[in-house]
């Protein structure tokens, strides 16, 4: 009798930890959907996981909104925010806009001399690219973390109020396979930004 009891109580777990598991690939492939812009950000992008929504605005108001995609040698971050400073106007021609792309370029080399980054270098300063309809400002930073060589993009643009920051960063020796990441992101926010602006 004990065995039999025991043995229903294994199979309970494993039918259990089955369900959690298939629970959590189904709620993996949910998209999130952006309260005040609208955006649908859709899961998964090319290889890359949607991982985490974070909602800063309880810590800090005007810090927003972050969604993160990551694989194993690739994270891909979008911020909306507006720091208290909205509404912030759509594209790039902005002062604001402009000054808030040189700050996270700033807040780089500031990770530099706290010791997080090592030997940052500038490949691209500031280039103006097309993204869908939008504009942004981009940025190509190499650098070192805890000794992995890094490649990171940095894009600004003003869209919905916001200013809406996409930081990529890889592993230098996977950008073959993470630049198909990249590609398959940008396109992903080309197209969700000309959706919502419909």
């Amino acid at each position: 009798m004990k065995a039999k009891k025991k043995a229903s109580a294994i199979l309970l777990m494993i039918t259990l930890a089955i369900t959690m598991v298939m629970a959590a690939g189904i709620a993996s492939a949910e998209p999130y959907r952006h309260p005040k812009t609208g955006l649908v950000f859709s899961d998964p992008v090319g290889s890359m996981k949607l991982v985490k929504t974070t909602d800063y605005e309880p810590l800090y108001a005007g810090l927003g909104t972050g969604i993160s995609y990551r694989t194993g040698t690739i994270r891909a971050d979008i911020f909306l925010y507006d720091l208290q400073k909205g509404p912030i106007p759509n594209g790039v021609s902005s002062p604001v806009v402009t000054n808030e792309f040189e700050q996270a370029i700033t807040d780089i080399y500031s990770m530099e001399k706290q010791g997080t980054y090592k030997n940052v270098s500038m490949i691209i300063k500031k280039e103006t690219v097309p993204i869908g309809g939008l504009k942004f400002l981009h940025s190509v930073l190499t650098y070192e973390q805890n000794n992995i060589k890094l490649i990171s993009h940095l894009y600004m643009t003003g869209y919905g109020g916001l200013f809406l920051k996409l930081r990529v960063t890889y592993f230098t020796e996977a950008k073959v396979r993470e630049e198909v990441n990249l590609a398959a992101f940008l396109s992903m926010i080309g197209d969700i930004t000309k959706a919502s602006s419909r």
